[in-house]
């Protein structure tokens, strides 16, 4: 297969478009791109990804050395999903691997990967299936699947989500939201070398986000209100819930004051981070950051004129936080639903003081998932621009269609 040379030219475009700049009042923090993998160079080693190859989610390695990349093949009749492994320092493809073929089209399917905390495994959910492999030679090791007959489906579960801590694997799966059942999810506790269950239970509540602490102590479930996920939450009722894993024995409660898109532990398991849901936009959306001993906010990351939400990512030592930042105009939505103008940037804080560090230019849109407007239809669907960093806070990579794995400098005097 050839490269597109056009395809190349538009990735360069978007790269000069794509200029970072230092925010005003922080210290001298500089993103410095090192690597962007084009699809073209996936697509022309191995034939059976076809040309249509596009990332649907990627992440990047705890020594920030590795990429891997999650690819969408073939059209709605037939969809496929491929892991590649790029060496970002050489700037070259390791490997690819197949791991799903023939996915109907259901438009509540998620996909996701990421890498173990030791680096040496992935783990990708397709959509139907949740894929364990092993790093670099990409083999599988085991495989969850709700595959989901259409005919059948408000009748199936589905996989929602999951996360990784230590060596367990906490999956989350529920129904859809258009089923005749009651709302009612599940989580799976399994090793994560052997994929054995060793814990399942259930709740009569729906979840847009499961997060294990580090130590995999602790869980935390982000749980909306009614069927969307009312942005007001009532201050009578919680919305967070921390639990133990293997029971989930509510350990604490809270209510954030606004309904969560996520929630991520940050450091050990007496901290977490919340993320305002996506499906609606305030300049008031604020990233807070929770004391979960005492049940209260600690700080409150804000963004002028545009508030703050999106994806987030976090350094292993929890000094430094990084947002792939986005909104939209509420008026252009209710007045051209075809064509909605919003933006992204990359913001850089550091979780001490809670200072913005960096702040880059506004992103293309080459940078969103699947555009904006359609990428945040609905609030359980992931941010339309990821972002993901090394566990030492050095590197990170960013973007949806168009990825950039970039090193953070901070200059010295």
């Amino acid at each position: 297969m050839q490269s597109n040379p056009h395809f190349r030219l538009f990735i360069v475009s978007a790269l000069l478009l794509a200029h970072w700049q230092t925010a005003a009042d922080g210290p001298n923090y500089r993103v410095t791109e090192r690597f962007v993998p084009l699809t073209s160079d996936f697509t022309q080693r191995y034939g059976g990804a076809g040309a249509s190859a596009a990332p649907t989610s990627f992440d990047l390695s705890p020594d920030g050395k590795a990429l891997a990349v999650e690819f969408s093949t073939g059209g709605r009749q037939d969809i496929g999903r491929w892991v590649a492994l790029w060496d970002v320092d050489r700037a070259h493809l390791i490997g690819a691997k197949q791991v799903d073929s023939n996915i109907p089209y259901v438009a509540w399917y998620i996909n996701n990967i990421r890498f173990s905390p030791d680096g040496r495994k992935l783990i990708a959910l397709t959509g139907p299936r949740l894929v364990a492999l092993s790093v670099p030679d990409l083999k599988i090791l085991y495989a969850f699947e709700d595959r989901v007959q259409l005919q059948d489906a408000p009748n199936q579960m589905f996989i929602e989500g999951f996360s990784i801590a230590s060596n367990r694997l906490a999956i989350l799966r529920q129904y859809d939201y258009n089923s005749g059942h009651s709302y009612s999810l599940e989580v799976q506790i399994a090793d994560l070398d052997s994929g054995k269950v060793l814990a399942r239970w259930g709740w009569p509540r729906l979840c847009y986000s499961i997060a294990m602490s580090p130590d995999a102590i602790l869980l935390a479930l982000a749980i909306p209100q009614g069927r969307w996920g009312d942005r007001d939450i009532s201050a009578k009722q919680s919305n967070v819930f921390i639990v133990k894993p293997d029971t989930g024995q509510v350990v604490r409660d809270f209510n954030s004051g606004y309904a969560v898109g996520d929630a991520q532990f940050v450091g050990g398991n007496n901290v977490l981070v919340t993320v305002p849901l996506n499906s609606d936009f305030s300049p008031d959306d604020a990233i807070k950051v929770w004391d979960i001993k005492r049940a209260r906010v600690e700080q409150e990351l804000t963004y002028a004129r545009y508030g703050l939400r999106g994806g987030i990512s976090v350094s292993a030592d929890s000094k430094v936080l990084a947002v792939a930042a986005f909104w939209l105009n509420a008026k252009d939505i209710k007045r051209d639903r075809d064509n909605v103008r919003g933006g992204a940037r990359l913001l850089l804080w550091t979780l001490h003081g809670g200072k913005l560090l960096y702040a880059s230019e506004q992103l293309p849109q080459e940078y969103n998932r699947a555009g904006l407007p359609m990428a945040v239809s609905y609030g359980r669907i992931a941010p339309p621009v990821l972002v993901r960093m090394s566990a030492s806070g050095d590197r990170l990579a960013i973007g949806g269609m168009l990825i950039s794995v970039d090193f953070i400098v901070k200059d010295q005097g």
